[in-house]
């Protein structure tokens, strides 16, 4: 109830975090919330649904009422009743293109909660416009089924700017209905929202929603997939303060060890520790540390940029990685050391003048550390390189994430080879090919200074121990020709190329990556998942790994009704499979945008969907430590897949103790007569992997009794 709350008579944003002191504790138990509040914009559609996702959960109503700016004839006109439909049309159109092309995230989520109580029924909304200026008032009622309201008023319009502390100065006021003293208060504003509700407000006209808005609102909450949350709200306002912190500190600042990261004692382990040691002695603060997925390398970099800049005013350290959704992360951990980067991703104007005048303040001497996170792609850019070069080499740490990607000879040339201090990150460093890309690896990096294997970090408890439960799947025998066929061409062509100075070359590529989807997607894998799954509950935190090739549309794939014969992903064809078993999912892959990829990780880390139907997005650096059960269907003769799946999915969580695999390998059929060594090779290097899985899992007996079959018959009982 809302009487067994403690509220403050004012709240001011210097001393208050409004949206957590207040809104979200009220709200909680609230049945029923009035609201009007400034003119229609996105910072307004942001203000308006703050905290509304606490009121996902109740059954209570909410009335709100947006202002607008109108003309003078418009008002008349709405008054009369005359041209109001052409009137509320345009006002719907102008509305509908304000919420356009937003990418703010704490806008999304709010927008997103707004538009989900609209499509439950839950909420009401008005706009209000005036003869002259617009509708400005700021005023809310929140009531409990006992009667009680709190009643607040004040400068706080709900922007993002307002509800932060760290943006404008802010306050509300808050009076109390059982508080027999603030009668006088709380009456004139209640009165006032009912008379506007009604529309009896003089000089004002209330319409209704204009149905193109109203539509537009459906609709988005229709299609969410999920249900807003509370604690993905005040995940992504606190991401947003600590940004914007660290904006205001940076300056001044320099990177510090914290107490505790995800409520846990910070300390560095041993395996770290050596890392870091091997870094300076054997590469003189140049190397590769090849840490088992889950082990900790992000940690183990920024604590290297930690006590590096303890001992170099100046030091500026750049961190380039794949990814937008690795770099957010990279983003999140730093803050907890106290480094908040400037952000070389998503558009160069949100960029660029930032990057030039942090350097420029590095040079000049009015800062003593900064940092830099980009995506690779903007690396390689102009601008991005004209900052770069800027950089002194003695004062610049360079920190390559997944550096395997800059083997490519696409970045030839973008690497700052002025960099005094170097640190390449990778589970998978070597190429299992073509050594061309490992020389340009070492030749940049250096040589690698620390191994942490995936046995040793089992046994050190650094990632979850697993039972595993791998299922042979054969090739039908069309497919068994087509992947023979295509190892035969592979074996041939790689054998001519050996000692190509060149590298991988563009045929070799394509063929690799035909049989890659052919062994990813093998159509008997989709038939055991079902067999599989038949019968199961859907279960929570699950991931379901699946190849980037397609299947037939067979009646067997359990595709949506109507689908058209022919191939069909993958990825879309479990996703179908698991939506007819009643398993609530969400597609991670290229295709989602960056906005949504975030959301669907939140709701997967909060159990509000079951699983994650993903493809290679997640194959590098995204952490995901609450996935406890994983199905891995998409096979790759690249080992570096296969490491860094199988580590995502060990990686430890609160409340997580174990995690269940169930890997899907390809083999040939028994009855199937080959000659092709080449093709074999193939099947033997996945079973090696396969079989040292097997032999460090909690069941490594029962995975044996599985695999010996085909171990015997490959001469391979000697790896379990």
């Amino acid at each position: 109830m809302l009487r067994e709350l403690s509220y403050k008579g004012v709240y001011k944003s210097d001393q208050d975090h409004i949206l957590e002191d207040f809104y979200f504790p009220t709200l909680s138990v609230a049945t029923r919330y009035d609201r009007a509040v400034g003119f229609f914009s996105a910072s307004t559609i942001t203000c308006a649904a703050q905290a509304l996702s606490e009121f996902v959960t109740h059954c209570g109503q909410i009335r709100l009422i947006l202002g607008t700016f109108a003309e003078p004839e418009d008002l008349e006109a709405v008054k009369r009743g005359y041209r109001k439909r052409e009137i509320i049309d345009k006002i719907g159109i102008e509305l509908i293109s304000m919420t356009k092309n937003i990418s703010d995230d704490l806008f999304q989520n709010r927008f997103d909660t707004l538009a989900w109580l609209v499509a439950n029924g839950r909420l009401d909304l008005k706009i209000a416009i005036r003869e002259r200026g617009m509708y400005h008032d700021k005023i809310g009622i929140i009531s409990d089924d006992s009667g009680d309201k709190v009643v607040f008023a004040g400068s706080a319009n709900e922007s993002t700017h307002a509800l932060l502390p760290t943006h404008n100065y802010e306050s509300i006021n808050v009076f109390r209905t059982w508080v027999p003293e603030h009668s006088e208060f709380c009456e004139p504003h209640i009165e006032s929202f009912e008379r506007l509700w009604k529309n009896e407000s003089r000089g004002t006209a209330v319409i209704d929603i204009p149905t193109a808005v109203r539509d537009n609102l459906i609709s988005v909450g229709q299609s969410l997939g999920y249900t807003p949350d509370p604690e993905v709200e005040a995940a992504i306002a606190a991401r947003i303060e600590l940004s914007t912190e660290g904006e205001m500190k940076a300056a001044h600042d320099k990177p510090s060890k914290p107490k505790t990261i995800n409520g846990q004692p910070f300390k560095i382990r041993n395996h770290q520790i050596n890392a870091l040691r091997a870094w300076k002695s054997k590469g003189d603060f140049q190397g590769i540390f090849d840490l088992a997925t889950g082990a900790g390398k992000t940690i183990t970099a920024i604590h290297a940029v930690v006590k590096l800049s303890e001992k170099i005013d100046g030091l500026t350290c750049v961190i380039a990685v794949p990814y937008q959704s690795l770099a957010d992360q990279w983003v999140d951990i730093l803050s907890k050391f106290n480094i908040y980067p400037v952000k070389c991703y998503v558009s160069r104007s949100q960029w660029e003048d930032d990057l030039r005048c942090l350097i420029h303040e590095l040079a000049m001497g009015s800062r003593n550390f900064g940092a830099i996170v980009v995506v690779n792609r903007t690396l390689k850019s102009p601008k991005f390189q004209e900052c770069l070069a800027k950089i002194k080499g003695d004062f610049l740490m360079w920190i390559g994430d997944e550096c395997h990607h800059h083997t490519s000879q696409a970045y030839e040339g973008f690497l700052p080879k002025h960099a005094k201090f170097r640190i390449g990150l990778s589970a998978t460093p070597k190429h299992y090919i073509d050594e061309t890309r490992n020389e340009r690896l070492n030749e940049f990096y250096g040589d690698i200074v620390s191994r942490y294997t995936l046995k040793e970090a089992v046994k050190d408890k650094v990632l979850t121990p697993y039972t595993y439960y791998p299922h042979l799947i054969e090739f039908t025998s069309e497919e068994a020709g087509e992947f023979i066929d295509l190892s035969e061409q592979i074996g041939r062509i790689v054998a001519r190329q050996k000692d190509c100075k060149y590298g991988i070359s563009q045929q070799l590529t394509r063929l690799l990556m035909k049989r890659a989807r052919l062994v990813g997607s093998a159509a008997n894998k989709l038939l055991a998942l079902q067999d599989l799954l038949t019968g199961e509950r859907p279960t929570r935190h699950t991931l379901f790994y699946c190849g980037d090739g397609t299947i037939e549309n067979g009646e067997n794939t359990n595709t949506p009704e109507g689908s058209d014969v022919g191939d069909i992903r993958q990825d879309k064809a479990v996703s179908a499979m698991l939506d007819e078993m009643s398993w609530n999912v969400s597609r991670f892959t290229s295709q989602e945008s960056r906005n949504d990829r975030i959301r669907i990780l939140d709701n997967f880390r909060l159990g509000l969907i079951d699983a994650m139907v993903a493809i290679r997005c997640l194959d590098e650096g995204i952490d995901i430590p609450a996935c406890s059960t994983a199905y891995i269907l998409a096979s790759s003769r690249d080992p570096r897949q296969f490491i860094q799946r199988r580590g995502r999915i060990l990686r430890r969580s609160p409340g997580k103790k174990h995690a269940l695999i169930h890997d899907f390998i390809v083999v040939l059929p028994q009855q199937f007569d080959t000659e092709s060594e080449y093709a074999k090779r193939l099947i033997e290097s996945e079973l090696v992997r396969v079989a040292e899985f097997s032999s460090l899992s909690d069941n490594r007996s029962e995975a044996y009794e599985i695999l010996r079959p085909v171990l015997q018959q490959y001469d391979l009982e000697h790896k379990v």
